[in-house]
Parts: structure tokens; C-alpha cells; sequence
């Protein structure tokens, strides 16, 4: 827009602009005003950019790994994801043995020991009177079993059964009480209630399932696969059950890693050797590249990592969580761990306690209210830790976070977890 008394003559290929004097004034003045206005767009602009590139910019950084960090750990720069690891097909079938009847243990109590207990978990008296009749409690000088029906494991409220279920999982004979299937609310709905079961049997694995603490937990397993007529379903509801998380994890190397500091961390039972040239590979890539952990660990943890045992011959040792922690350096493993006899011993001799998890190899054991250890692994970086859950050849040895950790064995009143540190370490 041309400013009165501004006239223009093209001629040729370009312009001419010819002005009075008033029509110079007014042409400064709006030169003046639109160069304002063009500054402060400008500002505007850039001011707006900015603040929308410090908050997209974390979304941003996040996905793009020639992205710097700002100090990296000693271990380097950790990904992890989570998966959900479900046990061979080839072994559902030892898992749908319908010869198994739920059974209620109270070893080293009498009737009236089991009265009171049951009383003060909230069963009521018709309840009580049920499951210690003749049909289905057995006495024994040592202890009283009783093996209850339907209607019985049905009939508990789901703040009774957490009370009652609680009790009973102190007894190493309940196995369904002390290791229940374990669930957070979000875990529950996308494993058992996303329509992989059919409705009735979902909703009653719903009915039965109790809290501890946070966790939302199903123990009664053996009545609910008895009670299903379908071998399909059976054979769904084993493989669904049987999903576990796990935690898939790489390390990312990029062009200004320092190698020398990453392997100074992870060098403790590896071929240092072996893994530099492929470290110091990624690191001349345009942007870096990702090394999976596995490459990082020693020889025991890294032929088992995310596999199952094999099922155990007569005589074999317990590949548990104890013998899994204690062999993970280890060579060839020692089937001594296997004994917590000889374990105890030698962890008081060799090792030491320490306030936290924070060094590769630190033991991670996880106590219950008597002291004695019910869990244990091995502490890699971060909220990393290996093991393997029990002594059960459908449990995979597997990288789990230490929070999952402590909270599905903090479901028992009274555990707590203490580490353990190598002494020449």
C-alpha cells in the first residue's frame, strides 16, 4: 500500500519512486511503524518457538539418539522395554493336571488352633463348620488339612479370603497362598479381562481374586481349572496365567561414549576383549547404534537369559532364584547353591551388607518376616536386576525391574529387602 502523495513509475525492468516532501514525512513515519511491527513479530514468533521447543523438545530428544545426555552413568545409556513372556506350549500340559484338588495345610496346629484362625479372618460359623467336618478335614498328629469344595472356596468374601489367605501363606505347603498369580489393576484387565477367556470363566477368576497391599492377587487356580469342562479353555486359561513381565534391554553407544568408562563397569566376568571392537564399531556410526545387554553379561546369565529349564530329572539340583543368583559369575555353575545349608554359610563369608542395589553384582534378597531369604538376584544397573522366579522349570531366568521385584514378594506381611556385596568386589 502506497502512503498518500507516494506515486510509482515502472519503467523498464524496475521502479521509480517519486515523493513530495509531505509525502517523504508520511512515508518515514510508516516505514518506522511497520518495522516495529515487524520486530515485534519477530520476538513474538521466536519467544513462541522457544517455549514449544523446551517442552516438545524432551518428546523430541527422546527419539533421537544423537540426542546428548546430559551426564550418563557409569553403566552408559540404558533402553528398556517390557514384554510379557509366556512358558513353552511344550509344558501347558504339565500345568493341566486335573488330578490336583485345592488343599488348605495348617501344619503344626490342632482343630481348635484352625477354629480360632479361621474365626479371626472373618470365616463364619457355618463356613467353619463346613470345612472342618469329616468330609473334608483330615488330623494328623503333625498337622490338619482340609480339602475345600466349591461352594467353600466360593462362599469367602474377597476381605476375608485376603485375610485368611494371608495366614495360610505361611505354611511352605500352600504354594497357591505364598506365590499367587500376581496382577497390578491394569495388568489384570489387559491379561485375563481383554475377551481371550470366555466371559463366566473371566468373571470368575474375578470373583476370586483378592488384594495384598496394591497387587490384585488369584490363588485358587486348581478349583477354577477343575471346574472348567473345556480343554480349550483350560488350555487358554494356563497359557493366559502363565504370562509373566520381563524386560528386554540394550545399550546405546554413541559417537562421544566413552568406552573405556561403560566397559570399566560392565567388564566383571566378560572377554573385555571380545566386546570392544564391537562397542567402539557402533560408536563410529552417524548417530551410534544399540548393543543388546546381552553381550554385556557374563557367560551363566547369558546362555539362560529369557529360556526355561529343562524339567528336572531324579536327583537334579533346584535351579531356583538362589542357585541362579549365586552361579551368576561363575564358569561352570556350582550345584552346592542348590543347598541353602551350604549358601547361608557362604554368603555371610563372602559377602557384606550394604545400604542399597548400586553396583553391578550386588545381591538383591528379598526376607520374609522370619529372616530367611524367600527371593533373591543379581543387581545389573539402573532398575535392572536377573533371576529367576523359584525353583520351577516353566519360570524363565529373565531381567526384571527392581520395583516389580520387591513389590510382587512384598505381598507376604513382613518381608523387606537387604543386598549384599562382594568382598572383593
Amino acid at each position: 500500500m502506497a502512503g498518500k502523495g507516494v506515486s510509482k513509475v515502472q519503467r523498464g525492468s524496475g521502479f521509480i519512486i517519486q515523493v513530495n516532501l509531505a509525502g517523504l514525512v508520511v512515508f518515514s513515519f510508516a516505514l518506522i511503524a511497520a518495522s516495529t511491527l515487524v520486530m515485534y513479530g519477530l520476538l513474538a514468533s521466536r519467544s513462541h518457538v522457544t517455549g514449544a521447543g523446551n517442552a516438545a523438545g524432551h518428546s523430541e530428544g527422546a527419539q533421537n539418539n544423537s540426542t546428548p545426555l546430559k551426564e550418563t552413568p557409569a553403566w552408559g545409556e540404558l533402553k528398556a522395554v517390557d514384554v510379557e513372556l509366556e512358558q513353552p506350549q511344550e509344558y501347558y500340559t504339565f500345568e493341566m493336571d486335573l488330578n490336583r484338588t485345592p488343599a488348605w495345610w495348617f501344619n503344626g496346629m490342632t482343630v481348635d488352633r484352625v477354629r480360632g484362625l479361621m474365626q479371626s479372618c472373618g470365616l463364619d460359623a457355618s463356613q467353619i463348620e463346613h470345612a472342618t467336618s469329616a468330609a473334608l478335614m483330615t488330623v494328623t498328629p503333625s498337622n490338619v488339612v482340609i480339602r475345600p469344595d466349591d461352594a467353600l472356596i466360593l462362599g469367602l468374601t474377597p476381605e476375608v479370603r485376603a485375610r485368611f489367605y494371608t495366614e495360610l501363606s505361611h505354611d511352605d505347603d500352600n504354594h497357591y497362598m505364598q506365590f499367587p498369580f500376581c496382577f497390578t489393576e491394569d495388568a489384570f484387565e489387559s491379561r485375563i479381562g481383554k475377551g481371550e477367556l470366555n466371559p463366566a470363566l473371566t468373571e470368575r477368576i474375578r470373583k476370586l481374586c483378592y488384594q495384598r497391599g496394591d497387587t490384585k492377587c488369584f490363588s485358587d487356580y486348581e478349583m477354577v481349572l477343575r471346574s472348567e469342562p473345556s480343554e480349550t479353555e483350560r488350555l487358554r486359561l494356563v497359557k493366559t496365567l502363565s504370562r509373566q513381565s520381563a524386560v528386554l534391554a540394550r545399550l546405546h553407544i554413541r559417537p562421544d561414549t566413552d568406552i573405556d568408562k561403560v566397559l570399566g563397569y560392565w567388564g566383571r566376568g566378560i572377554q573385555v576383549k571380545d566386546v570392544r571392537p564391537l562397542l567402539e564399531s557402533l560408536k563410529r556410526l552417524d548417530g551410534g547404534g544399540d548393543i543388546s545387554l546381552l553381550y554385556l553379561l557374563p557367560k551363566f546369565a547369558r546362555e539362560r537369559l529369557y529360556t526355561f529349564p529343562l524339567p528336572p530329572k531324579p536327583g537334579d539340583p533346584g535351579l531356583d532364584c538362589h542357585w541362579s543368583t549365586m552361579n551368576f559369575f561363575s564358569e561352570t555353575p556350582d550345584n552346592r547353591f542348590a543347598n541353602p545349608a551350604y549358601t547361608t554359610p557362604y554368603l555371610l563369608e563372602h559377602y557384606y551388607q550394604v545400604a542399597k542395589p548400586c553396583l553391578y553384582g550386588d545381591l538383591v534378597l528379598i526376607l520374609n518376616e522370619h529372616g530367611n531369604a524367600i527371593h533373591s538376584g543379581v543387581y545389573l544397573a539402573d532398575d535392572l536386576i536377573f533371576t529367576k522366579n523359584g525353583n520351577n522349570y516353566a519360570q524363565p531366568w529373565k531381567l526384571m525391574r527392581l520395583k516389580e521385584l520387591v513389590r510382587m514378594y512384598s505381598i507376604n506381611s513382613g518381608s523387606r529387602m537387604v543386598t549384599y556385596r562382594d568382598k572383593n568386589w
